[in-house]
C-alpha cells in the first residue's frame, strides 16, 4: 500500500520504507539536460523523429488501413456500449453482457495501442523523453528514514536485481509525474457496473452469486485462474480430474504393440506371467426354485 501526501508518495518493499519526492526545479533541469543529450545523440545515430514514424510504419507493413478500421471501430463499439449501460432499462442479465464485451474490446483495443506505440520508444524523441523519466526517477527516489538517493545513477539503477523495488517506484512515480489514476481499471465504466451488480470482486474478478471465482461462462476457477470442481480439485474445461502438474488422474492401461502384446513404459513388451490376472466376468447365478406359471391366453379362458 502506498500513502500520498503533498510532496511525495511514500510506499514499502521488503519492510524497507522509500519515498519518491515531486520533482523540484533541480531536478526538471537535470532532467532536461538529459532528454537534449539523448535527443542529440540519437538523431546522430539515425534514429527517426516521431513526425516520420507512421509513414514508416506504413512502408513497412507495420501498420496500415485495416488496421486503422479496426482501432476506430472498437472506439465506436466501446463507446456505444457504454451508453447503454449508463442508459440501463435492460436486463441485468444483458447488461452484464454488454460490460464483458466491453472488457474484451478494450482489451483488444489496448492491444492494438501496444502495437502501434511499439516502435515510438525507439524515435529520438522516444528515447529522450525515456531517458528524461529514469533521471527524474532515480534523483526523486530516496530512502524513506534518511532522504538519501537510493540509486547514485542510471546504470546503478539498471543493474539492480530488487525488480519489485524498481517496477513499484516506476510505477508510482508514472502515475505521480503524468497524474495517471490508480484505480484506473476500477474506476471504468464496466467495471463500475460489474462491481455495483457484484458479478467481480474488488480486484476486478468475476464471481459468481457465492462470491467464488468464476470465467466469463460461470465456470469455477481458482486464485491462478485454473479450472476446478466444487471440492477444489483440478479439473480441465470438461470437468475431467486432474493433478497439479496438470495430468490426467485415471487409470491408464498399456499401449499395445501391432501384434497386440502390452508394452511398458519405455516401449518393451511386458511377459505375460508379469501381467496383472485379469478378472473374469461371471455369469449371472440361475434362480432356483419353480418357475411362475404361465398365464393363460384369452383362447384357453
Amino acid at each position: 500500500m502506498s500513502e500520498k501526501k503533498s510532496n511525495k508518495i511514500n510506499f514499502e518493499v521488503k519492510g524497507k520504507e522509500y519515498s519518491l519526492l515531486r520533482p523540484k526545479s533541480k531536478h526538471n533541469e537535470a532532467a532536461s539536460m538529459e532528454y537534449n543529450r539523448v535527443f542529440s545523440n540519437s538523431l546522430k545515430s539515425g534514429a527517426l523523429l516521431r513526425e516520420s514514424l507512421d509513414k514508416f510504419m506504413r512502408e513497412q507493413e507495420l501498420w496500415n488501413d485495416e488496421k486503422q478500421k479496426l482501432y476506430t471501430d472498437l472506439l465506436v463499439q466501446i463507446t456505444s456500449k457504454e451508453k447503454v449501460l449508463a442508459t440501463g432499462g435492460i436486463k441485468l442479465s444483458e447488461a452484464r453482457d454488454h460490460a464483458l464485451q466491453i472488457k474484451s474490446l478494450r482489451t483488444t483495443l489496448q492491444a492494438l495501442i501496444a502495437e502501434k506505440n511499439s516502435l515510438d520508444v525507439n524515435t529520438a524523441q522516444g528515447q529522450a523523453e525515456n531517458a528524461r523519466f529514469n533521471c527524474l526517477l532515480i534523483n526523486c527516489l530516496v530512502y524513506n528514514d534518511t532522504g538519501e538517493p537510493v540509486y547514485s545513477s542510471l546504470d546503478d539503477y539498471d543493474s539492480s536485481d530488487n525488480t519489485e523495488l524498481t517496477s513499484l517506484a516506476a510505477e508510482q512515480f508514472a502515475n505521480m509525474y503524468f497524474g495517471l489514476d490508480n484505480e484506473y481499471e476500477k474506476n471504468l465504466p464496466e467495471n463500475k457496473f460489474l462491481r455495483q451488480y457484484k458479478f467481480i470482486d474488488e480486484e476486478n474478478r468475476l464471481i459468481n452469486e457465492d462470491g467464488k471465482l468464476v470465467d466469463v461462462d460461470g465456470r469455477l476457477v481458482n486464485e491462478e485462474g485454473r479450472y476446478i470442481n466444487e471440492d477444489g480439485d483440478f479439473i480441465d474445461f470438461f470437468g475431467n480430474r486432474l493433478d497439479e502438474n496438470g495430468e490426467y488422474i485415471m487409470e491408464a492401461s498399456p499401449f499395445l504393440d501391432d501384434e497386440g502384446n502390452k508394452l511398458d513404459k519405455e516401449g518393451n513388451v511386458i511377459p505375460k506371467e508379469k501381467l496383472p490376472e485379469e478378472k473374469k466376468e461371471q455369469a449371472p447365478k440361475k434362480k432356483r426354485g419353480r418357475p411362475k406359471k404361465a398365464k393363460p391366453s384369452s383362447s384357453e379362458s
